[in-house]
C-alpha cells in the first residue's frame, strides 16, 4: 500500500472513523502550527551567505543595508628589506637546483651565467668541493657588475648556504691601500684564498684554478697575473731543464726543491732569463722568469706544478705552509663600512653583527681542500 495516498482516497471506506478523523486532524493542525510558531520565535535561522556582504567585514556582518561593525581591512603585504639595486649592478637570490652553473643558466643568460659561474666556482673552491658538495636547495647571494668583457666583469659579494656543511659562507671584494689588485676576504677581514708562504709570485690577481677541483683534471694550480710579472725560486733549488714541449708549455722551466727533493714546474712563461740555466743552483727568493701567455694558454697565468720525487702529482696547498693575510688599521675600517653596504644585498634577513654567522676560514686552510 503506498503511504502517499492519493487525495480522492480521503473519505472513502479505507478512511474509516470518518468525520472523527477529520477532527482530530483538524486540531493537530492547530496545535502543531502553534508549535512551529514557537520554535522559530526561539531559534532565529542564522542568515544565509550573500553576494552583497561587506568585503573584508568581520563572519557575520550583516548586508549594506542593516549597519555593522566597521570592517576589519587586511594588514598592507611587508615591503621588501632589500634596496633597490644601484644602476649598472645586478643581484642574484636563488636555490641551487642541479648544478651551481644549471641553476645560474636559469636565470640570466647564458653567456653570463658562465662568467658568473666561473668567477663563483673560484671562490667556492676555498670552502668547498664543488663537485661532492653542493646540494640541492642550497642557496646563493651574490651582486655583480656585468661588462662586455669577461676580464671587466665585477663579482662585488657573495654569501653561500651550504646544506651540507651546515654553514654560510661570505667573500666581499675590496682593494686595500696600495695594493695592486682587489681581493676578496671574509666577514671579518680575512682573505678568502690561501697564500703560499713561500710562493712563485710576488704578486697576482687572484688563482683562476685549482687541482681538480673544477671538474677537469688540472695538474697545478693557475695563478692571474699580468704579463711580465717576476716568477721566483720559492726555495734553494736546482735547474733541471727549460723550454720542452713549448707547443703545450709554452716558455717552461723545471726546477729541483733541494732539501725536499720535489720538482717544480712553470708553465705559460713570457721569458726564462740567464741566470736559470740547467745545473745552476739559484737560492730563494731569486728571479727566474718573468709571467707570460705563451703555449696553450688563452689569459696571462702562471702555471705552478709539483711532483714528488717518485712522480706523484702534489697539491702545494697541501705540502707548503700556507697563510691568509688580514686586513689591519684603515684598511679593516673602510673594508667593514663596505660589507655593511654590501650586506643589504647578499643576506638582509640576517643581523647586522653577524652573530648568527659561521666563523671564517677554508678547508684548505685546515688540509682539506680535496
Amino acid at each position: 500500500m503506498s503511504v502517499l495516498r492519493p487525495i480522492s482516497h480521503l473519505g472513502s471506506r479505507h478512511a474509516r472513523g470518518g468525520s472523527g478523523k477529520f477532527l482530530f486532524l483538524f486540531i493537530g493542525l492547530i496545535l502543531g502550527g502553534a508549535g512551529g510558531y514557537y520554535w522559530a520565535y526561539t531559534h532565529p535561522p542564522v542568515p544565509a551567505a550573500t553576494p552583497f556582504a561587506q568585503p573584508g567585514a568581520m563572519p557575520g556582518a550583516q548586508p549594506y543595508a542593516i549597519p555593522s561593525p566597521a570592517p576589519v581591512h587586511p594588514m598592507p603585504a611587508a615591503t621588501s628589506t632589500v634596496p633597490a639595486v644601484p644602476d649598472g649592478f645586478r643581484r642574484l637570490d636563488i636555490k641551487i637546483r642541479g648544478s651551481l652553473s644549471a641553476s645560474l643558466s636559469k636565470e640570466i643568460d647564458g653567456r653570463e651565467a658562465d662568467v658568473l659561474n666561473a668567477h663563483l666556482g673560484r671562490l667556492m673552491v676555498w670552502w668547498l668541493n664543488p663537485r661532492r658538495d653542493v646540494l640541492r636547495d642550497d642557496r646563493l647571494w651574490t651582486m655583480y657588475q656585468p661588462a662586455d668583457l669577461p676580464e671587466d666583469f665585477l663579482l662585488m659579494g657573495v654569501c653561500y648556504q651550504s646544506r651540507k656543511l651546515g654553514k654560510k659562507f661570505y667573500a666581499y671584494s675590496f682593494k686595500a691601500d696600495g695594493a695592486v689588485y682587489t681581493r676578496f676576504y671574509d666577514r671579518s677581514g680575512r682573505e678568502v684564498e690561501a697564500r703560499l708562504r713561500q710562493q712563485p709570485l710576488g704578486r697576482y690577481e687572484q688563482i683562476t684554478e685549482r687541482m681538480n677541483l673544477a671538474g677537469r683534471r688540472h695538474k697545478g694550480v693557475d695563478f692571474k697575473t699580468a704579463v711580465g710579472t717576476p716568477v721566483f725560486a720559492p726555495f734553494r733549488s736546482r735547474v733541471l731543464r727549460r723550454n720542452w714541449s713549448t707547443r703545450n708549455n709554452g716558455n717552461c722551466l723545471e726546477l729541483l726543491y733541494l732539501d725536499s727533493g720535489i720538482h717544480a714546474f712553470f708553465l705559460h712563461l713570457d721569458k726564462i732569463l740567464d741566470v736559470a740555466q740547467p745545473g745552476t743552483i739559484v737560492e730563494p727568493g731569486t728571479v727566474v722568469a718573468h709571467a707570460g701567455n705563451t703555449g696553450r694558454s688563452t689569459a696571462a697565468h702562471l702555471h705552478y706544478e709539483l711532483h714528488s720525487p717518485s712522480g706523484k702529482l702534489l697539491d702545494p696547498f697541501l705540502v707548503n705552509e700556507i697563510e691568509h693575510q688580514k686586513l689591519v688599521g684603515n684598511d679593516l675600517l673602510k673594508f667593514k663600512e663596505q660589507r655593511d653596504r654590501l650586506d643589504k644585498w647578499l643576506a638582509p634577513e640576517e643581523s647586522a653583527d653577524g652573530s648568527s654567522l659561521p666563523p671564517s676560514g677554508s678547508k684548505a686552510a685546515r688540509g682539506q681542500g680535496g
